[in-house]
């Protein structure tokens, strides 16, 4: 019966926990006042001989107010800011000492109040009552926190349980021990904090550590030891710092979600998770998005459910723009992507009109449909096949061509006819050279971005061309970690394949900020940094799983194994075909002249490739891409 109160209790929201305990307190108030209120009044009308006991006791006002103030006292001092949880004694004396004044003060100046006559002992005696009587209020609030810590948080544990240290010593921290405490397969054996204000503390009796002589001593000591990150607000740069000392030691490392993951996915404290990518790549300091009149203009985003349209809808709808159309084939996508930016709106009180279609870029009809009933200003064209492997194979080079180059096409034509303002594709470094179908496709898809620009006047259409983004779909990184999990091993496909990374927000960020300095026609290049080799990635996610790498000289560990490349693959990547590049007024970004083709020329390329497509000639549809893509090659 405990066990299952204290799971309900647990998966209870903060709001709710907060509730609970408010009702309790006020009911502790309520029966401090009505229990000894009345003793406490007899002894008084009896020493000075005045008849007061109903007047002060019979409207409920007056037996609210002190409650309500006392505990309105608490809440302004914290002491509801971490529930039952870690409040430690020292606080809790100090508050609970000036919370008695508080409510000692109260209550006698409502018994003043009523008497018609005053000397200095009755007032004094009034205020000891008074005090008195806050004292047992408080006591009872501290007996109720006392038996609710007891019999929600027991300390019983497991005896195999994994030894857990929490880095952050700071709320997300406090919130994080909660679940750990009714948690028996996980022992919180302390905190660590940088700050030096915490060090040699403690919070409910387990201790706050501040060195990393400390942590290298506990390493020692629990050989299995797990640290929880549990800094969410952090800056990602100062998070990488602490990443990289806690590498060096080879902990186990795991995080609380971010701060943006709480805000937009309605993820708790509690859900742990392991390391991504963007907590080891280099940190890249970008501005935040400016986009010029939003709330009157609207917005389409294609492909809106995947990684870099949904992370564009999140951050334009931040700008309050009047309207954003979603746009996506998959179902699970946009209704997820949905839900998700409603809730965003609830909390935020953002106002924006946020329309779904289920539709394929490629149905013109549906997309002129949509661009007749919205008045559209920007179109971000994330939708796309990315998979290389896929696309690759032979029975899927003709979708890929349809819904990459084709649709892409469609589309634009659709937004030129409607005088669409702005019309952004998202490109990739594939398209540079490629040597895969997935890269040839969105590299005519480029083309026919450039040509449609060249013969229209009112609608600017450009391309923004990037890497690799981290956790998109095919992402490498939860695959290393699950053959981590595993025990290994873990696969590459070469040892020195290098790759360009981009977190989702920076990249999408900075989409957004090219789309609104496009003036029509350009090629936008995001600055990606240096290329990172594979194999060191997959040597710092071992190390911060708290495991070492089998190496030749006999070391046991996990083994990293080369595999071969993947058909289409390349061992690094470009993002220039012609080196033309320039800077803009965005130090991230810059702009490349590259070569496109005549439109009459581009409609002969789509009705060979259409015709290729109906006929299911592979062949002919890879001599067409050979003719028209610098540097293509299939194998």
């Amino acid at each position: 019966m405990n066990s299952f109160i204290r799971q309900k209790f647990s998966r209870l929201g903060r709001k709710s926990k907060l509730l609970l305990v408010f009702f309790s307190d006020f009911s502790s108030g309520l029966i401090a006042w009505i229990t000894f209120g009345p003793p406490l009044v007899n002894a008084v009308a009896t020493s000075f001989e005045i008849g007061i006991i109903e007047t002060v006791f019979s409207e409920f006002n007056q037996i609210f107010f002190p409650v309500f103030f006392s505990i309105l006292f608490l809440y302004f001092c914290g002491f509801y800011r971490s529930l039952i949880r870690f409040f430690d004694s020292t606080n809790l004396i100090l508050v609970s000492i000036l919370g008695s004044l508080i409510f000692g003060f109260s209550w006698s100046l409502i018994y003043l109040y009523k008497l018609t006559v005053i000397d200095v002992n009755l007032v004094f005696v009034i205020f000891l009552q008074g005090f008195v009587l806050s004292v047992i209020f408080y006591s009872l609030l501290n007996v109720t926190r006392i038996f609710a810590r007891l019999f929600i948080y027991p300390d019983v544990k497991d005896k195999n349980a994994l030894p857990v240290l929490i880095y952050g010593a700071g709320a997300a921290g406090k919130e994080l021990m909660e679940s750990i405490q009714i948690d028996k397969s996980k022992n919180l054996i302390g905190f660590f904090d940088d700050s030096k204000e915490l060090r040699d503390r403690t919070i409910n009796n387990i201790p706050i550590y501040g060195s990393t002589k400390r942590l290298s001593d506990l390493k020692k000591q629990y050989q299995n030891l797990e640290v929880l990150l549990a800094i969410p607000s952090l800056d990602l740069n100062k998070r990488r710092e602490v990443i990289s000392r806690l590498e060096e030691l080879k902990i186990s490392v795991r995080t609380v979600p971010a701060f943006h993951e709480l805000i937009f996915d309605e993820k708790k404290m509690s859900d742990i998770q392991n390391l991504s990518l963007d907590d080891l790549i280099p940190n890249r300091k970008i501005k935040d998005v400016e986009v010029c009149n939003s709330n009157s203009r609207e917005f389409l985003i294609t492909g809106s459910g995947g990684s870099i349209g949904a992370e564009i809808v999140r951050q334009i709808i931040k700008t309050s723009p009047k309207k954003i159309v979603l746009l996506d084939i998959s179902e699970f996508n946009l209704f997820k992507i949905l839900e998700e930016i409603k809730t965003f709106m609830q909390n935020s009180e953002i106002q924006t009109s946020v329309i779904p279609y289920l539709a394929d870029v490629k149905d013109s009809i549906h997309i002129d449909h949509i661009l007749k009933t919205h008045q559209i200003d920007t179109i971000y064209h994330a939708a796309a096949y990315k998979h290389v492997p896929l696309v690759q194979e032979k029975h899927n080079i003709s979708k890929s061509l349809e819904n990459n180059f084709i649709g892409t096409y469609e589309l634009a034509l659709q937004a030129v006819k409607h005088k669409v303002r702005s019309f952004v594709l998202i490109s990739t470094d594939k398209a540079v050279r490629p040597t895969n179908i997935m890269g040839a496709s969105k590299r005519m898809a480029e083309i026919a971005i450039q040509t449609l620009n060249d013969i229209n006047k009112e609608t600017n259409l450009s391309m923004v061309r990037f890497g690799n983004v981290l956790n998109s779909s095919g992402s490498v990184i939860p695959v290393f970690l699950e053959q981590i999990a595993r025990g290994g091993p873990v696969t590459l496909t070469h040892k020195d394949v290098q790759r360009y990374f981009m977190t989702i927000p920076e990249a999408s960020n900075l989409v957004i900020q090219a789309g609104e300095m496009s003036r029509g026609g350009e090629v936008f290049i995001l600055d990606m940094g240096e290329q990172m080799r594979i194999d060191d990635i997959a040597r710092r996610l071992i190390h911060l799983s708290g495991r070492s790498v089998a190496d030749e000289s006999g070391q046991e560990g996990i083994e990293i194994i080369e595999i071969g490349l993947r058909e289409g693959e390349k061992m690094y990547e470009e993002l220039l075909i012609s080196g033309n590049e320039s800077s803009t007024s965005n130090d991230k970004i810059f702009k490349s002249i590259e070569r496109f083709i005549e439109y009459d020329e581009l409609l002969k390329v789509i009705s060979n490739i259409k015709e290729a497509i109906s006929s299911n000639d592979h062949e002919r549809i890879i001599n067409i891409l050979s003719n028209y893509v610098e540097g293509f090659s299939y194998e």
